[in-house]
This record gives structure tokens, sequence and C-alpha cells, in this order.
């Protein structure tokens, strides 16, 4: 919950043309959520804060039957079974200009970049409509030692992908790896850093339990 309430505070203080006013109540677009288990609750804290337009929030999720379930439970959002980088011209997804990627993938996974290539068309839609788009991703990040890879280099692979896949959609410039993770920051997360370095988040899932990497960023 304390990482769904950061992606929430960061969204007030980053975003602008997302909100319908310059107070920063209510969003112009759509949330969508990678629902899981767990999505309900960041339901529940968005209508909590009143954020959410009527109707402004879209979870999807692999099982049809947890997507049954919530559309039983609240039928007044929209809800999608499938995958989303196969299901990204579902009318249900028109209205974005929120993404919350709670994936739990490992950070630098090959075929996270190649799904990620795919959202293009999610962002380049809400940044038409709205003139931002916020995306939240979080990430194992201690994972990748299984397969003997350095955490810090691993995550330096993952914001170079993100700027590559992101390459052309800004009108105004150019996201660099530098812009999401400052230099000298690998060190950092080999040493066991939690906190925030440039676009991310790193913290600790549970007390003894594996370092996750949150992104967020919201593009204009």
């Amino acid at each position: 919950m304390v990482c769904r309430a950061g992606n929430l505070r960061v969204l007030r203080e980053a975003a602008y043309l997302l909100w319908e006013d310059g107070d920063r109540t209510r969003l112009r677009g759509d949330w969508c959520e990678l629902m899981g288990a767990t999505g309900l609750l960041t339901l529940d804290l968005l209508e909590r804060e009143g954020v959410l337009a009527p109707g402004g929030f879209v979870g999807i999720d692999l099982d049809p039957g947890r997507i049954d379930g919530f559309r039983q439970r609240r039928p007044d959002v929209k809800w999608i079974a499938g995958n989303l980088y196969e299901r990204l011209d579902a009318p249900e997804l028109a209205g974005v200009g929120v993404l919350n990627l709670d994936a739990y993938g490992e950070v630098g996974d090959l075929s996270a970049r190649g799904d990620f290539a795919l959202l293009r068309g999610l962002v380049h839609g809400g940044l038409e409509k709205f003139g931002e788009f916020a995306l939240f991703w979080n990430q194992d990040l201690d994972s990748v030692v299984r397969r003997r890879h350095g955490r810090g280099a691993a995550l330096r692979r993952h914001a170079d992908a993100v700027c590559r896949a992101l390459t052309g959609l800004l009108p105004r410039r150019e996201l660099t790896s530098e812009m999401l993770l400052p230099p000298g920051s690998e060190e950092e997360i080999d040493a066991g850093f939690t906190g925030t370095l440039g676009a991310f988040e790193i913290y600790r899932g549970a007390a003894a339990g594996h370092r996750m990497a949150n992104l967020r960023i919201v593009l204009r």
C-alpha cells in the first residue's frame, strides 16, 4: 500500500494535464491496472482519495475467472480478461492516461523489453488525448542475481530499454537513461541501496524479501 500511495503522490506532484483542474483532485483519463490478486486495493485507494472520473478505472488480468469475479463485484468500471500486450486495441483502453504495470517481472527481462515496445501505441494515444501519460512499472530487482547479473547494471539496461521504446513519442524532448537513473547509481544499488534514485523507487517488498524497482514517469 505504501507503493500504491507513492504512485498517487508522484502523479499529484508531477502531472498537470492529466488533472481536471489546478487542485489536482480529479483525473481526466482512466487509470489502468494490472490486477493480480490485490489490484482492488489500488481501486479502493483511488476511490477513497476521490481522484477517479466516473467509471475511470480499467482492470486487466490474464485469468478470466478472476476478471469475472471483479466484474461481478464492480460492474461500474471497465474489465479486460487477457494479456495487455495482445489487447491494446480493446475499446476499454481508449481513454487511459495512467498505466500501473505492477507485474512483478524481473528487471531487464528480455521479454518485458519486447512487450514494452508494444505499449507505444497506448502511450501515444494518451499523449495525444491528454498531453500527458503516466507510467508506473514495478519489477523485481534482486532476482537478477539468479542469472549472475549485477543488479545495478540490470537496472541501467532497463532504463536504456525504456528510453529506446519511447524514442520519438515525446514532442519536446527525448528521454535519456541518465534522466531516469543518475550516473553512478549502479554502485549504490549493488551496495544495497533503498530509496529514490532518479525516476526509480528502490524498496523492499518484505522485511527480508527482494528489493523492487518501481519506475515512475510522467511523459509530456
